[in-house]
């Protein structure tokens, strides 16, 4: 076979060919391109424009397989318009993105998803092809993708090597931003552009090629044994419930899930291999799937039922219910044409992102209603309510603030909203915010690490920790030291002053005092230890730095005695489940008389 590099013409005929059959997908990549790339040169949240500009990106990517899909539906400048105002409508439906919820890219990532599910069956929206025609497009499709993605990796991997020596041997000095903004440009020129000059131009005139000799085996072998592993494992464990009487496990729905992603593409790639002898299996297949949708339906009954919808439970439930019918299409149906699963699929994924009924509003309103009921259920909350119903709390609160924001709060507890909003303004910080309410709520917030490593003693290790002030008052002091202490290392400081030379050091519950040899003080901090810890407000800031001036002062220790005058501010202190002393830092100011 003879091997020869496309030449300059060969390469510009085909970029243009490129644009010319999906103008507004080329144009939304460039967009994108050039706007990530500036943003990475001006330093991005600095930036004054940088919310809009993110806000024109995320338009953009979605925009390539909005535009890409509705090209090869139609070539009318209707629909061209109609994508066009699809992204516009988008455009004004992103939050503000100075600190984006993690809600905002999982959503992008499933319109993401379903608009590019969507190239799959646009093309035969009109027409009713065969399933060996429709797995040809699709493959066309998949392998084209696979290809842009690999050649991308090595072209980026090149051009980086390249430059690293240019840096090293030339002394060039090149930023490492500028190995960041190649990553677009590599996407965005050869990457994107790649994938769309190999979609097929005419799909209903493709013909159905005969698997090669390695598609063969990877489709009878390597995904057969992946099917057939999953199946052993899911039936067994399913045989031991029926036994047991044990509920499914929550990891389960994981399992399934993966289960029958692979149980479908493998479906879909033994599409050129079946034949009479094998009519049989075809059946097994989706068997199999409405079996274990079933097992999905049960275990994530059980999570949902005692912690309410999140928006994977949603997401998961939504992709069972889709498996559930899909599987009795292809039982019943006598010929069931891939063309709807894929359809429906892409329908799916979109209309759970949108709307009343997508997964963040039906997740939201459950956990509102949840957490509002055991609130209620709960009273009067304390340091001595029940751990497990605080951490529920705790988690609930955390979810919502930082899924939804802390305004999706107000329906469940509109005054402690209302009081945060006065102190803090509009600021959406989760972490401020769910230690903020739980102190309000009459105890201090208990993350997950707490509750299931030490469920029975959450409430007597503690810590806590704020900012250094940046500026201090030391017209009072000789000098000011900051101090670090560890268990494991007993002397805490040392510090040499002229004409004085003063040793701290922390022995159990005391701060001793030294200069030379001789001890000038030693101060007890048992009582300071213990009125920290029992004090409810500090317990419930431990996760917070930013204090008012109140509980600033509960973290300032003061001593005079008739030889010297000190004052301790502490920035961290953890105390043990034995109330030792295990860390400490500080900054000591000191005066002798």
């Amino acid at each position: 076979m003879r091997f020869s590099f496309p030449t300059f013409k060969q390469i510009s005929d085909q970029i243009i060919e490129t644009f010319k059959r999906f103008p507004l997908a080329v144009i939304s990549t460039l967009i994108a391109t050039v706007l990530a790339i500036f943003l990475i040169d001006v330093n991005g949240a600095e930036y004054k424009h940088f919310e809009t500009l993110i806000k024109i990106i995320f338009v953009c990517t979605l925009g390539i397989f909005i535009f890409t899909a509705f090209r090869l539906f139609s070539k009318k400048s209707l629909l061209c318009l109609i994508g066009i105002g699809l992204v516009v409508g988008y455009y004004f439906s992103l939050p503000g993105m100075e600190n984006p919820s993690s809600i905002v890219f999982q959503r992008h990532i499933f319109l993401f998803l379903g608009f590019f599910i969507a190239i799959f069956w646009m093309p035969y929206f009109k027409s009713n092809p065969s399933n060996e025609q429709f797995w040809e497009w699709t493959q066309r499709i998949l392998f084209g993708l696979l290809i842009s993605i690999i050649l991308s990796i090595v072209l980026y991997a090149g051009i980086s090597v390249a430059l690293l020596a240019i840096d090293k041997l030339f002394s060039f000095d090149i930023e490492g931003k500028r190995y960041a903004q190649l990553v677009f440009l590599v996407i965005g020129l050869f990457g994107v552009n790649y994938f769309l000059s190999q979609i097929p131009k005419n799909p209903s005139t493709l013909k159905p090629h005969v698997y090669t000799k390695v598609e063969t085996i990877f489709t009878k072998y390597i995904l057969g044994f992946l099917v057939a592993a999953y199946f052993l494992i899911l039936y067994a464990y399913t045989f031991k419930i029926l036994i047991t009487l044990e509920w499914p496990k929550g990891f389960l729905a994981w399992i399934i899930i993966a289960f029958c992603s692979v149980a479908v593409w493998t479906y879909l790639f033994w599409t050129p291999l079946w034949s009479e002898k094998t009519q049989k299996l075809k059946k097994f297949f989706f068997i199999a799937i409405l079996l274990q949708t079933v097992m999905l339906g049960v275990a994530l009954n059980i999570r949902v039922s005692s912690y309410a919808w999140t928006e994977h439970r949603y997401m998961i439930a939504i992709f069972g219910i889709w498996l559930f019918f899909i599987s009795l299409y292809f039982l019943l149906a006598k010929q069931p044409r891939y063309k709807w699963l894929f359809m429906s699929l892409s329908l799916v994924v979109l209309i759970s992102q949108v709307g009343p009924l997508s997964s963040y509003e039906i997740s939201k309103k459950s956990q509102q209603n949840r957490l509002k009921s055991v609130i209620e259920n709960s009273k009067p909350l304390s340091q001595k309510s029940d751990a497990k119903i605080r951490y529920e709390i705790s988690n609930m609160i955390s979810y919502l603030a930082s899924k939804h924001g802390v305004e999706s709060l107000r329906s469940v507890m509109p005054e402690i909203v209302s009081k945060y909003q006065q102190e803090y303004g509009l600021n959406d910080d989760n972490y401020k915010f769910q230690t903020f309410a739980t102190s309000k709520l009459g105890f201090a917030y208990v993350d997950r690490w707490q509750y299931k490593n030490k469920t029975n003693e959450i409430d007597k290790a503690f810590s806590i920790s704020r900012r250094e002030v940046d500026s201090l008052d030391v017209r009072e002091y000789d000098f000011v030291v900051k101090v670090g202490y560890s268990k494991d290392m007993r002397k805490l400081a040392y510090v040499k002053t002229m004409p004085k030379e003063l040793e701290f050091h922390f022995i159990k519950n005391d701060l001793e005092i030294k200069e030379k040899d001789t001890i000038i003080s030693n101060i007890d901090l048992s009582n300071f230890y213990k009125k920290i810890i029992n004090d409810n407000e500090l317990r419930a800031l431990r996760y917070n730095s930013d204090f008012d001036t109140k509980t600033d002062e509960k973290l300032n220790f003061v001593y005079q005695d008739e030889n010297i005058s000190v004052k301790i501010l502490f920035y961290y202190i953890h105390i043990s489940l034995k109330n030792e002393i295990n860390h400490v830092q500080a900054t000591v100011l000191y005066r002798a008389k």
